[in-house]
């Protein structure tokens, strides 16, 4: 079958490792990138509400609507 070179490791030994690792580098940058658009994400949704809450109160008691007949 295979044989080791000196150091013990054979060359195909080395490749699933190597590729172990050069798939998870992608895996944990996406987790990493996914959990800041969820903080940035519930940031902006706080900001729309306090900016929300200092509105006019013109969005509380929205004035009567004026139909066309009535003139």
């Amino acid at each position: 079958m295979l044989r080791d070179d000196v150091s013990g490791w054979a060359v195909w030994r080395i490749v699933p490792r190597l590729a172990g690792g050069v798939v998870s580098v992608p895996v944990v940058a996406g987790f990493v990138v996914l959990g800041a658009a969820v903080l940035v994400g519930r940031s902006l949704r706080g900001v729309a509400r306090d900016a929300w809450a200092l509105l006019p109160t013109r969005r509380a008691n929205p004035q009567p609507e004026e139909h066309a007949d009535a003139a």
